[in-house]
This record gives C-alpha cells, structure tokens and sequence, in this order.
C-alpha cells in the first residue's frame, strides 16, 4: 500500500512505511480509535444539544386569499391595535376618520408588512455579524509497519483555535448595525408612504361624493330649466336657440355627472388599496371625511422646509445610515490586510513517549493584500455619498416645488371661495325677489344653477389645495395637518398576524 503521513510533526521511517488498517493494527490501537471515536461524539453531541431545529412554513395560497377577502375594519385585532394608539378605545370607530383609517392602513397595508419583515431580516444580519469563529479538532490515529514488524499505534490530536485581527468582528457588527438602522427608517418612510396614499385616497373620496352632490343638483337645475325653455318656446315666449343652449348645458352636466360617479368608484377601490383590504369592507364602514371641507393650514417658512426636507426625512437619514455602513465595509476591508492567526496546539502520542506542540499560523500577505477589495469598497463609499447628495438634492427641488404649488393653489382656492360666496349671495338675491313676484323662475333657477357651477370651481380649486398639501407634507415629511402625528413605534417594530395570514 502507498505510505501515509501518520499525523502531524512525525517522521518517515523508511520507504518501505506503509499504513495497515487500524482493525489490524492490536487491541491498542482500536482502544484508542474506540476513546477518540467517543471524544468526537461526545464533542458532536454537545453541540447538537443547542441546534436550532428547521421548521417548516409553506405558504397556502388559497389560505392567504381567502384571508385577504376576509378583511374587515371590524376585526377585533385591529381594534386591539388602535387600542396601542389610544388606550381609551374599546371598540372601532363608529365613523372612520383620516387618523383611524390612517391607523388601519398601518396595520393591513402590504407594503408596510414587507418592509417590517425586511427590517427583521437586517437585525437577523447583526446577530450573523457577531457570531464568533469556531475551533477545529484534528485528529489521526495510525499504526505503521517497518519490514513486517508492527510499531506501536500513533495518535496525534490538534486544536485549531482561530483569532480575528484588527477588530474585524466589531468591525462587521457596526456594519451591521448601520444597515439595520436603514432599514428601520426605511419602515418609517414606508409608514409615511401609506399615510400619503391613504390621505390621497380619502381626498379623492370626498372629492369625488361631493363632486357627485353637485353635479345632481346642476343635472335637476339645467333640467328644469330645458323643461321650462320648451313651454316658452312652444308659448312662443322663448327662442329654439335658448333651448338648444340650455340642452348642451344639460348634457354637459350629466357627462360631469358621470364622471364624478365613475371618480368616486375609482376612488373607493383606492382607498380600499391604501388601507389594505377588499373593497367590501368598506361598505359596512361609515367614513366621516369632512375635515377635507375645513380651512387648511398656511405654508410653512422656507427654511423649516428645507430643514425638514434635507435633514429629517427617513429616506435621507436612512442614505446616510448606509452611508455610515458603507464606511465599516471600507474599514472591514483594510483590516483585513492583516491576516488572522490561527493557534494550534496538539497532543502525540506513540507508544509511552508524549509531546506537546504549538503550531501558530497565519496567512502571508505577499502576493495579495486585499488591495482589490479595499477599492471596491472605497467607491462603495464613494457612490453612497453621491447618492445621498443626489437624494439631497431630489428633496431640495421637491419641497421648493411643492411650496410654490401650494402657495399658488391657496390662493386659486381663496379666490374660488370668494365668487362661490358672490354667486351664493346673488341666487339668495334672486329668490328673494323671486318671492317677491319681481323674477320668474327662469331666473331663479338660472342663479342657482350658477352658483351650483362655482361650488363645483371652488371645490376644483379645494382638491387642489389639498392635493398640493399632500404633496408638501410627502416632501417634507412633517405633518400640517393633525400637528404631532408621528409613525407609531407599533407599526415600526410588530408584525400583525393578519399581515402574514
């Protein structure tokens, strides 16, 4: 047979030194295979002792669909998650509002569910990042023969004990942490984010009802007023042209009136998306949204903008939290130039002689010290700080836009406000004299008809305005409306079943 090296620090015999298997080799040698078999066991047993064990989660579609359509702002989890806001309610709403339904969005939305899971996923990395390398055991047992005579049985035992240099584990930790910490902010920007498309949901919602409000009361007004130009006409009081006029107007009120029942059904599959449930949890919700017909607030300064804008959003301060990661990377990088050392200390045995050996290792840095990597990493560094000066610079142009567009839509809305009052005012006029006997109803209807034209200009000009706050409250990530509104640390740090049902 082919000679074998018989373990560590042991020197050939001869040329003719081959290795017999280990049963062949005296009660010796399979003593001792039989004590080294049980060390190894007994080393294995002891680790295996704190495994984790693999757990199955399949996923059920059908289980997960049939969930979803199952969705009520009734449920009693949701209401125990409102209660974590305010310790007060013990039952939902009796009319969902804004904040409330703001509230349940942070509790079924989809999108928030993914990025709590991902921020999961990133403090599962620091734990990674801290774990400690472990020792390794090596060990040989052998007999040898040298011309037909058996030697005694050789054992040789060498542990491996690993060192991290240069504080490369604190080091990947840091790293770690930084990339945890973006992702947490990133949860709170996702937060902001659903608090937007709920906002904008429920704004298109109200719009839409009270566009369709007024649309029924212009169709009845142009109708009664084509209905009334026809008497006249056929009385010979009126022109064709007269009724040709109002007709159009007629049809063009109900085409408006289309519109504004195909933008409130449009609207209710929104809102259904934003806060995350089917559309038919809705129907049994009775939503109370009239705080969108009440005064907005004035625009904040430019420089609490901007400060908000560049300093304080989650997005910015989570590119700089991965900047600060991209830094430990950079540092991770240039520790390990210096190579990590390995002691080895072993045990020999042969026959009645013992030695001891310390056998240190390392890895020698001629041909390569990690010069590649560092520069990968240094323009990871690089591109992190480009990106957060770009980002900087996106919220920058953001917010001076969405000041200029709400400051403009203010001042369109206070000068709707102000001819919807006029023509208000007027058709208060016109029934006065219309009671009076000094108008016919011609026009009187025809006042109201007006003044239900600038009631539809004023509430264009109210969705706007608030559709331009919206816009500035997402650029700022300061709320306007509802002063003090922050992510609730429930939504930032739990996963509701429900999301994961």
């Amino acid at each position: 047979m082919p000679e074998r090296w018989p373990g560590p620090n042991r020197s050939r015999r001869g040329s003719d030194a081959v290795f017999a298997p280990l049963a062949r080799s005296g009660p010796r040698a399979s003593a001792t295979a039989r004590a080294l078999v049980a060390l190894a066991l007994a080393a294995a047993g002891s680790g295996a002792e704190g495994c984790v064990r693999y757990v199955a989660r399949p996923i059920a579609p059908e289980r997960t669909a049939a969930a979803l359509e199952a969705r009520r702002l009734s449920d009693p989890a949701l209401t125990a998650f409102l209660r974590a806001g305010d310790s007060s309610r013990a039952a939902p709403p009796a009319a969902w509002t804004l904040p409330s339904l703001t509230v349940a969005a942070l509790y079924f939305n989809p999108d928030l569910a993914v990025a709590r899971a991902d921020l999961g996923l990133a403090r599962s990395e620091v734990i990674a990042a801290g774990a400690r390398p472990n020792p390794t055991l090596d060990a040989d047992v052998a007999a040898i023969t040298h011309g037909g005579t058996k030697s005694p049985s050789v054992l040789s035992a060498v542990l491996g004990v690993p060192f991290l240099t240069a504080g490369r584990r604190g080091i990947r930790i840091a790293e770690a942490e930084a990339a945890s910490r973006a992702q947490r902010l990133r949860v709170e920007g996702a937060a902001w984010a659903v608090r937007a498309a709920v906002r904008d949901a429920a704004l298109a919602w109200w719009s839409a009802s009270e566009g369709v409000g007024l649309s029924l009361q212009a169709t009845g007004g142009e109708s009664a007023l084509v209905t009334m130009l026809q008497r006249r006409l056929a009385a010979g009081e009126s022109s064709a042209l007269d009724v040709g006029r109002e007709a159009i107007a007629l049809n063009r009120a109900r085409a408006a009136l289309r519109g504004d029942e195909m933008r409130l059904s449009a609207a209710r599959v929104q809102l259904a998306a934003a806060v995350g449930v089917p559309v038919e949890a809705l129907d049994s919700a009775r939503l109370d949204l009239d705080a969108f017909g009440g005064s907005l607030p004035a625009p904040p300064s430019d420089v609490a903008a901007h400060a908000s804008a560049l300093l304080e959003r989650s997005d910015i301060r989570a590119a700089l939290a991965d900047y600060a990661a991209s830094e430990a990377a950079l540092r991770l990088e240039v520790a390990r130039q210096y190579p990590n050392l390995t002691l080895s200390p072993g045990l020999h045995w042969e026959a009645e002689l013992k030695g001891l050996t310390i056998a240190p290792s390392i890895v020698l840095p001629i041909l390569n010290r990690n010069r590649g990597p560092i520069a990968v990493a240094a323009a990871g560094r690089d591109a992190a700080a480009a990106r957060f000066t770009r980002l900087q610079a996106t919220a920058l142009a953001a917010v001076d836009q969405a000041l200029a567009e709400y400051a403009a839509s203010l001042r369109a809305l206070a000068s709707a406000d102000s001819a919807a009052l006029g023509q208000r005012a007027l058709a208060e006029r016109t029934e006065t004299l219309f009671r009076a006997g000094e108008v016919d109803r011609v026009a009187l209807v025809s006042a109201q008809v007006a003044a239900v034209a600038t009631g539809q200009e004023q509430l264009a000009a109210r969705t706007q305005a608030w559709t331009a706050l919206s816009a500035l409250e997402s650029a700022t990530q300061r709320p306007l409306v509802g002063a003090g509104w922050t992510v609730p640390a429930a939504a930032l740090d739990t996963l509701p079943e429900a999301a994961i049902r």
